[in-house]
């Protein structure tokens, strides 16, 4: 009766390090799939530079309103299309940058404007 008991037990100890083996293999397999998948949904999604781009660096500027100017003029100049859709997001983010409310400026204030240049400084 003893030998049957073991006997038992033993095969109980294989069924079990089988299944483990099974559940351990059947995690790394998720794993792998899940990290494939990552990998293609957004590693070949990231728009690579190529050795023809030029890269450019934000940076700021600080003018003073000239009588007549607009804040659409300094979109103009300043506006990077590469960067902007239109000239209504540069505008946007200038009034956001010099807390104003609406896009009328008036000569002799100071304004904070945003700029692309391919100069590291």
């Amino acid at each position: 009766m003893n030998t049957i008991s073991e006997r038992r037990i033993r095969l109980n100890r294989i069924k079990r390090k089988r299944q483990l083996q099974r559940h351990v293999m059947l995690f790394l397999l998720t794993m792998i799939i899940a990290a494939g998948l990552s990998l293609a949904l957004f590693g070949f999604g990231t728009k690579a530079q190529g050795a023809d781009e030029q890269i450019l660096y934000k940076y700021y500027t600080s003018i003073t309103v000239c009588p007549g100017d607009t804040i659409w003029d300094y979109a103009d100049q300043y506006g990077n299309k590469e960067y902007y859709e239109n000239h209504k997001d540069y505008v946007n983010e200038v009034m956001a940058i010099n807390s104003l409310t609406d896009d009328q400026i008036t000569a002799g204030k100071h304004l904070i404007l945003p700029y692309y240049s391919p100069e590291f400084r």
